[in-house]
């Protein structure tokens, strides 16, 4: 991966990771030494550039699909992450039963946000699993990052833009208020696609808006 002298393996076919996970990985603010834990973490592209990213901070990358989770194990390998980053084969409903609670200073996810549609989902298939509400919903992962997080500890999460409202009211009703927000758009005069957002564990009501992703023009920019 240009960047950040990354090898990333992924399935030929099936879920494959695109630009809202590299755009997840920089957004996340992570001080060195930091305790991580990724929820849902596919083939690890998100653990590896933040591995990268961050000095000397360990992460736990849970991840329930075998398919996946075999790419994930080889790419910690492939990169040399072995004492960085630890794979969990496991569900992130079982995170309570893995963890002690407040074990990480920060978590991020770039969760399943689609709900099945009956008559027109393969429910088995790896890419429904990962894109559609199958085996957790968004209520679940927040529950699990609130359980693993340290008091005043931050979730990173992307999410669609137009779930926005139901991302914010769902966090606030689990206990990690929104801090940070920022928007991706396609281009400067097109509609959001998706947000990038920020919260903490116990926080006030304080909100910061950034300024957007305009993915034409390069981040940030």
């Amino acid at each position: 991966m240009d960047g950040y002298d990354l090898k990333i393996l992924q399935p030929e076919h099936g879920y494959r990771y695109s630009i809202d996970a590299i755009l997840l990985a920089e957004f996340a603010r992570l001080k060195a030494r930091s305790r991580v834990l990724e929820l849902g973490a596919g083939c690890g592209v998100i653990s590896l550039i933040i591995a990268r990213r961050v000095p000397d901070c360990r992460i736990h990358a849970l991840e329930i699909q075998e398919g996946l989770f075999g790419f994930l194990t080889r790419n910690i390998r492939a990169n040399g992450m072995e004492d960085r980053i630890i794979p969990i084969y496991d569900d992130i409903s079982n995170t309570s039963k893995i963890f002690s609670p407040g074990s990480f200073h920060h978590v991020v996810t770039n969760p399943p946000f689609r709900h099945p549609v009956s008559g027109r989902l393969c429910l088995d298939s790896q890419e429904a699993l990962a894109r559609h509400e199958i085996l957790i919903d968004l209520e679940g992962i927040l529950k699990a990052a609130f359980f693993a997080l340290v008091p005043k500890g931050r979730l990173s999460i992307v999410y669609p833009a137009e779930r926005l409202s139901f991302l914010l009211t769902t966090m606030t009703a689990n206990r990690i208020e929104p801090k940070r927000l920022r928007c991706i758009h396609p281009s400067p005069e097109k509609q959001a696609r998706m947000v990038l957002v920020e919260g903490m564990k116990g926080g006030g009501t304080e909100l910061k808006i950034e300024p957007p992703v305009f993915l034409n023009r390069g981040y940030g920019k």
